[in-house]
């Protein structure tokens, strides 16, 4: 799952943004194969290449069928994939986060069927991730990588200030004691971040409130959670050992920390290899520091699927089993493009990582990981997150007036 600090770049490939795109929805039959449309988020020229391997990979093993890949930027993928599958007019495969796959659901085909069929074992894929991808009781994706939350932390920072590593498990208290070492003559040990998988994944550690129910039914007026966000902001507030952010940019935290500005950042092991290869500092990962709400957390994936109105979907299930198949997220974990969601294939992520504890930590992090729920109204929320939750972390508001506000804006 590519992350909104991966976007620059993709205008430069070449490559055409999703828009409407009849060869995927009504696929033609060319030289003996039936040609169709792979609609995928693109980060930079490294995405390219890992996705336009997994298409060349069909195109040579399955027989009756070619994709093309055509790429768009994370941050506006989903509003254009939600317009397209709308109005019938998707390519036969897309791209499917497990956050967003309520909101998505009305315009993919369910592959509950299709899975009996060719007898796939969705046991062998990471169980969170099957959930996540599933709605009302229909599978609407396989998934290709899978993650809980974690605490990224710039290893030669915390060895400068006299400090440890932190350890899986950690506190809420151990972090603050360690933040406030690390902040001060203007430095900060982390960045607020507004993105909705972060800022909930946060406050669940801390003490289990939540925003979005399990049956992904929003309540942003839990009052668990707005004390849970208040402790967030007071981190910038009251401790000052968070930047605070000029504005609802998702990517502020990551930048900081890439930049070397800010000592941790919450992201998740689809970014960790992307961020050891661009930070100028030794990178160690940790389970997000647990509150009341014990050590939980969020995890997060993401899958292909097929649209509803894909005259052949018979062939891009094909397809489909040839991309989350284990030699192909085989090859993605060891190129360190993802975390494979199949579990046998992980090791191979892992080894190439090369960054001592991370196995620990994922292992550590998965216990007590519940997938991050989807709801019809998710990306409107996270919208809103943006706009309003930079009010709570500079202190111009309270969280509890903040998430009034975003309340009276959701669907009620």
């Amino acid at each position: 799952m590519r992350k909104e600090a991966l976007l620059a770049g993709v205008l430069a490939l070449g490559l055409l943004g999703v828009t409407g795109c009849g060869s995927g929805s009504e696929p033609s039959n060319a030289g003996g194969k039936t040609d169709m449309t792979w609609a995928m988020w693109v980060g930079g020229t490294a995405d390219q290449d890992a996705w336009q391997k997994v298409a060349d990979t069909v195109n040579s093993k399955v027989p009756d069928v070619h994709i093309t890949l055509q790429g768009s930027t994370f941050a506006d993928y989903f509003t254009k994939m939600s317009t397209q599958l709308s109005s019938n007019s998707a390519p036969c495969l897309v791209a499917v986060q497990s956050l967003r796959t309520t909101a998505l659901k009305d315009g993919l085909l369910p592959l509950d069927d299709l899975v009996k069929k060719n007898n796939v074992n969705l046991a062998d894929f990471d169980k969170s991730m099957i959930t996540g991808l599933s709605a009302d009781g229909n599978l609407y994706g396989l998934p290709y990588d899978v993650g809980p939350m974690v605490m990224f932390y710039n290893k030669d920072k915390f060895k400068a200030a006299g400090l440890a590593d932190p350890k899986p498990g950690w506190t809420t208290e151990e972090f603050l004691a360690d933040a406030k070492k690390l902040s001060g003559a203007g430095k900060y040990a982390i960045a607020q971040n507004s993105a909705d998988l972060n800022i909930e994944s946060q406050v669940l550690a801390y003490n289990g409130g939540r925003v979005v129910g399990a049956d992904g039914t929003i309540n942003a007026s839990d009052p668990q959670f707005a004390k849970g966000l208040q402790w967030v902001s007071d981190l910038t507030n009251v401790e000052k050992v968070a930047a605070p952010i000029a504005g609802g940019d998702s990517s502020f935290g990551n930048n900081e920390f890439l930049a070397g500005s800010t000592a941790m950042n919450i992201d998740g092991p689809w970014s960790l290899l992307d961020a050891k290869a661009k930070a100028k500092f030794n990178v160690g990962i940790v389970t997000l520091p647990a509150g009341s709400g014990g050590t939980a957390t969020f995890s997060a994936g993401s899958g292909w699927g097929i649209s509803k109105n894909c005259k052949t979907p018979d062939q891009a299930f094909k397809a489909l089993e040839t991309m989350t198949g284990p030699g192909m997220l085989g090859e993605l974990a060891t190129a360190g493009r993802a975390l494979s969601a199949r579990t046998a294939e992980q090791a191979n992520w892992f080894d190439h990582a090369a960054i001592p504890g991370a196995d620990a930590t994922i292992k550590a992090a998965s216990t007590t990981a519940v997938p991050m729920p989807s709801s019809p109204n998710s990306d409107q929320l996270g919208q809103l997150f943006n706009q309003y939750l930079v009010k709570s972390f500079n202190g111009q508001d309270s969280a509890a007036g903040v998430m009034k506000d975003i309340a009276s804006q959701l669907p009620q």
